[in-house]
């Protein structure tokens, strides 16, 4: 079985990588290039928790706001559309 963390440590001791952290985020995109369809899941994941605007998701995902906002419903996620009352609003932007 292959030792994930002592071969992060390897490749960082190799100089390739600086830090854990660095090694992390390119193997993310590296799997995220290799598997497009995890990248559907995280644009997702980011717009149901509020991280990502419901544009900046489909650009993750790799579609337009509109092929994105069909994915949502074939899910049955609920967008939030519409005003905040002033202080439904502030009370959000107190919450970033």
């Amino acid at each position: 079985m292959v030792d994930v963390e002592e071969n992060i440590e390897l490749l960082r001791k190799s100089g390739r990588f600086s830090s854990e952290e660095e090694f992390l985020e390119e193997a993310v995109r590296a799997l995220l290039e290799k598997r497009p369809e995890l990248r559907i899941e995280l644009a997702v994941e980011q717009y149901k928790t509020g991280s990502v605007s419901l544009n900046r998701a489909a650009e993750i995902a790799g579609y337009s706001p509109e092929e994105f906002k069909s994915i949502l419903s074939d899910r049955n996620i609920s967008r939030d559309i519409g005003f905040l009352e002033d202080e439904q609003r502030d009370e959000y932007l107190d919450g970033l």
